[in-house]
Order: C-alpha cells, then structure tokens, then sequence
C-alpha cells in the first residue's frame, strides 16, 4: 500500500469516526429533546391543574359568598330583634326563631356539600360497604321526605320489591337518593308527583327517580352533573342551593361502580335512572 492510499485510509477511518461520533450526538440531542418535550408536557399539566385549581377556589368562595350571607343576614336581623325585643308577640317571636332555625340549616348543608366535595376530590372520602336492601333505604326516605312532598301539594309515590339487596355503602346511597327525590320534590309544581321505581335487570338493580316538573333546557344538559351549575329554570324557581348536589351523586354512582343518566323535557319532566351492580368487590 502506498502513501497515497494511505492516506485515503487515515482519512476513510476519520470519517467513520466521525459519522459514529455524529450518529452519537444526534442521538443524544433526539434523547434530549423527547425529555424536553415531556418536561413540557408534564409542566403544561402542571400549569392547567393550577388553573384548574384556582377555578375551583373561586368557584367555591363566589359560591359560599354568595349563598352564606343571605341566611347569615336573616340570622343578624333576627338576631338585633331578639336584643331589642322588636316582635310583636310571643307567637312572632317563634316564628323568627323557627326562620333563624331553617337558615341555619342551610349554612349546615351548604358546608357538608362543600366538604364531601373535598373528600371526593382528595380521596379522603371513605365508603364502608355492607349488604343494603334497597326498599329498606327508599322507605325510610319516603316517611321523612312524604311531609315535604305533602307541603308542596305533590303525589310522592315508591314502588320497590323487599328482596333486592346490593353491596355498597348504606350512608352514601342514601345521601345519594334523598338528594334525587328532594330535587324532584323541589322542582316540581303543586299538584304534581314524584315516583320511585326500582327494577331488577339482569346482575344489577335500575332505580328509577321520575317527576313531571319544570324539566331541564336542552342547551343546559351537559352541565347537570357540574360543581355548582344549577339550570337557570330552577334558580327562577328555588333560589336557595350549591349546585353540588348532582356533583357528589354521580360520584357516589360512579363509586359504586354503576352508571348514571336520565332524561328531560321542559314543562314535562325529569327521569334520573341510577343502575347499580347487585354485587360488587369495589372497596
């Protein structure tokens, strides 16, 4: 081999060092930039978890503003007509305090919703699951909630067979369908009704929450299940609520592993149909 080849070889064996060399930092900077890329990704997430978090927080104290200082500005009036003695007899003096009584309780009620709302979110909330018989549950409902129906005029009616028991936790599932059946209540116009029916289908259970009132707009449907979204008809009709109702039932549905839907028309109605597993090893 002469000097000129080499040459021609040092230089060839350069080259393929270098190409090696070459394929070596390429490699390296597509490893670099997928890890950018997903530190990009990751922080995207990050930052939209952030807003989403700031959203809730002003979601929650526009909402507990809002609907904490009217009672607790009918409890400070009450309050400065008891220390001025301003009733006009004993019997309105019972009355006041009875209204003192009922805003109080809404304060109550908003709090546990905000906090259950917590809970679930955190996964702190913890279900305990037993056997429940479900007509056992729905009747004990109907003696407390047949007052309030009778109050507003409403046909309340529950059609549920004795033997039908699923696994879940009895306190949730109760929240769970006073809610259904008081929003029904609540909505619907005197002289209206509210039934409940429940069907077995198959491995599982369909409870069936249906009325004949105000209903729900079309163009609102995709919200019912929001944190604090209340359709604009039932604010017209019930003024007082969080909007966390529907939030925490679905997941309490959602918990127990069954799904969730229902169907409405304005004027005419709505149907919500719970189905829940008979058995279920979610824990």
């Amino acid at each position: 081999m002469n000097e000129l080849e080499l040459k021609i070889k040092e230089l060839e064996d350069k080259l393929s060092t270098s190409k090696l060399e070459v394929e070596r930092v390429m490699e390296e900077q597509h490893e670099a930039a997928k890890l950018l890329i997903r530190r990009d990704l990751a922080l995207s997430r990050a930052n939209e978890q952030l807003q989403a978090l700031d959203e809730a927080k002003s979601d929650f104290i526009s909402v507990a503003a809002h609907q904490l200082r009217t009672p607790l500005s009918a409890i400070k009036w009450i309050i400065h007509m008891l220390e001025h003695d301003e009733f006009k007899d004993a019997s309105e003096r019972v009355d006041f305090i009875k209204k003192a009584s009922q805003s109080t309780d809404r304060m109550i009620g908003l709090v546990n919703d905000l906090l259950e709302v917590d809970h679930i979110q955190s996964g702190k909330d913890k279900f305990i699951f037993s056997n429940v018989n479900i007509a056992d549950l729905l009747n004990s409902l109907y003696s407390e909630l047949n007052e309030l129906a009778d109050n507003r005029n409403i046909s309340f009616k529950i059609n549920a067979p004795a033997s039908l028991e699923i696994k879940g936790d009895v306190t949730k599932l109760r929240a769970l369908f006073q809610n259904l059946i008081e929003n029904s209540i609540k909505y619907t116009l005197p002289g209206g009704f509210v039934s409940v029916d429940v069907v077995e289908e198959g491995e599982g259970i369909k409870i069936i929450v249906k009325d004949n009132g105000i209903g729900i707009p079309d163009n609102q449907k995709i919200n019912i299940f929001s944190k604090f979204f209340r359709a604009q008809n039932a604010l017209k009709l019930e003024t007082v609520g969080s909007g966390l109702g529907l939030f925490i039932a679905k997941q309490i549905v959602d918990r127990h592993g069954g799904k969730m839907a229902f169907e409405s028309k304005v004027g005419q109605g709505t149907t919500f149909i719970v189905g829940l597993p008979k058995k279920t090893d979610t824990q």
